[in-house]
């Protein structure tokens, strides 16, 4: 990984989620005061229903709150997963570009754009957990509802 304290392939929904999170402190750290930090993160995973992609978008704003979504799931073929535990310096993207004999595809359409055949990317997923992450900062409905619970 680019930042020492942030797992280069997060194995669980725990470490993907703390990954998130960890990045969050990073970016805030590292630069300018901006409106939101954003931090997107994928990881695996594996529970009674088989292995999975999963990802999570991390949003702190100006004010200090942070917000969390993600959790989306797709199925992981066991031998993906199995070459990821086995060697702890090698990312999701390595394994996809190895099997799909295309380069860089992390930074592409990555694994959710091959295995959907580009019916959906990397890129949309994240998009959409972006979205879904800035509802408790742009949503006015979102803001009413909660404002009245404070009261």
């Amino acid at each position: 990984s680019k930042y020492s304290s942030v797992l280069k392939q997060p194995m669980s929904i725990n470490e993907t989620l703390d990954s998130a999170l960890k990045r969050i402190e990073i970016i805030e750290k590292k630069s300018e005061k901006v409106d939101y930090y954003v931090a997107l993160e994928g990881g695996v995973g594996i529970d009674s229903l088989g292995f999975f992609l999963t990802g999570y978008v991390a949003i702190k704003s100006i004010s200090g709150e942070i917000s969390v979504s993600g959790g989306y799931r797709m199925p992981l073929p066991k031998k993906i997963f199995d070459e990821l535990q086995k060697n702890k310096e090698i990312e999701l993207g390595d394994i996809i570009d190895k099997y799909s004999g295309t380069k860089n595809s992390k930074q592409k359409d990555g694994a959710i754009g091959l295995f959907t055949s580009g019916k959906l990317t990397r890129k949309e997923t994240f998009k959409q957990m972006i979205i879904l992450a800035l509802v408790p900062f742009t949503s006015p409905v979102y803001s009413r509802i909660e404002n009245k619970e404070k009261n």
